[in-house]
């Protein structure tokens, strides 16, 4: 079963690739008009993020990830962006914490 949503997906999953958790959906693109430019060389991490293609950040990217995901929240503009942002970030603390991986699943 494709777990995937119109627009970019973020899920949880474990090391086989099993979702722990429904997919968050961002179907009218709200991180788009988040996330920094590829050549950002200001973010290490979030920079990277494909909304096209597929990214996947590991448990021990996550120290870094949320460091940067802490600066986006200068960035929103709507609350429905900053709940967006709470959702993901919530996710990257189970991530790092129970040792998962984050995957941002593009168009």
């Amino acid at each position: 079963m494709d777990v995937r949503l119109v627009g970019q997906t973020i899920i949880l999953e474990d090391a086989q690739g099993k979702p722990i958790e429904e997919p968050l959906g961002d179907s009218t693109d709200l991180l788009g008009k988040i996330l920094p430019a590829y050549d950002d060389r200001n973010f290490l991490c979030l920079r990277f993020i494909d909304r096209y293609g597929d990214t996947v950040f590991n448990y021990l990217q996550m120290e870094t990830f949320l460091s940067e995901w802490q600066r986006l929240y200068s960035r929103v503009k709507s609350e429905a962006e900053k709940e967006l942002l709470s959702r993901i970030e919530k996710l990257a603390r189970r991530c790092q914490n129970e040792r998962l991986y984050l995957k941002f699943y593009g168009d």
